[in-house]
């Protein structure tokens, strides 16, 4: 009897102590085996002809390759309301990624970040782009990838802070669309989506069209006299875990 009660103890110190480490790595925000989950995000474009008015490509809306970044803390990409770095500039005007994606790698509260693109690049109506990391709870997920035909929009995840990962401990699954925002980076002057000759399809060169200095605004906002699509018309994202 000894022995089993004796068993029994070490048992729940055991127990305790296993829960013990467990808090203590969620509360440091520890990516070790205990926290640590896999998830794979897949960014599709819904878009199809006639989402745009405008006979450009047939009124669809391309997405550009783009970038990512999981990071503990602030939001590394970009802040609403504040202006727009280089990255974020060559995304939402030329959509290119490879700024961003450089500057994500200076920065220490990113613990993980890359380029999503298809085998072309660009990410077309029906198509899909994913990418995978590891993570675990107080982690969080931003990027960017521009609406291609506009001068200088992007989709982000909104709220100022990217997308949360965990609910406690529990990961976030499925479709997160709803969490997107379509951003005016307020880089370059615009025009109506799908129209003028220094948006994306169009333009010469990269880093054309008649400048501006103004701070990121959600598209709808800074342009209510443009009819512009809802966010699940063009895109879509969801997570999976394993």
């Amino acid at each position: 009897m000894l022995a089993v009660a004796s068993c029994q103890k070490d048992a729940n110190v055991t127990n305790q102590q296993d829960a013990h480490r467990f808090k203590a790595a969620v509360a440091r925000g520890q990516n070790d085996a205990n926290v640590t989950r896999h998830f794979t995000v897949t960014v599709e474009n819904v878009s199809t002809p006639g989402t745009l008015n405008t006979p450009r490509l047939g009124g669809i809306v391309p997405l550009s390759p783009g970038a990512w970044a999981v990071f503990n803390g602030n939001d590394p990409m970009f802040m609403e309301g504040q202006m727009a770095d280089l990255g974020t500039e060559r995304i939402a005007e030329d959509g290119t990624a490879g700024t961003k994606d450089a500057e994500m790698g200076t920065l220490s509260r990113v613990r993980a970040h890359g380029i999503f693109k298809t085998a072309a690049g660009p990410i077309l109506p029906g198509q899909s782009a994913q990418f995978s990391f590891k993570a675990g709870p107080g982690d969080r997920l931003q990027f960017e990838t521009m609406f291609v035909q506009s001068n200088d929009w992007f989709y982000s995840f909104g709220g100022k802070k990217g997308l949360r990962l965990f609910n406690g401990n529990t990961p976030v699954t499925g479709d997160v669309t709803s969490a997107l925002e379509l951003y005016d980076a307020g880089t370059e002057a615009d025009t109506p989506p799908g129209y003028g000759p220094a948006q994306k399809p169009v333009q010469p060169t990269d880093n054309f069209g008649p400048t501006e200095s103004v701070v990121i605004t959600e598209a709808t906002v800074r342009h209510p006299q443009f009819t512009i699509p809802a966010n699940n018309a063009v895109i879509k994202v969801t997570i999976t875990v394993n």
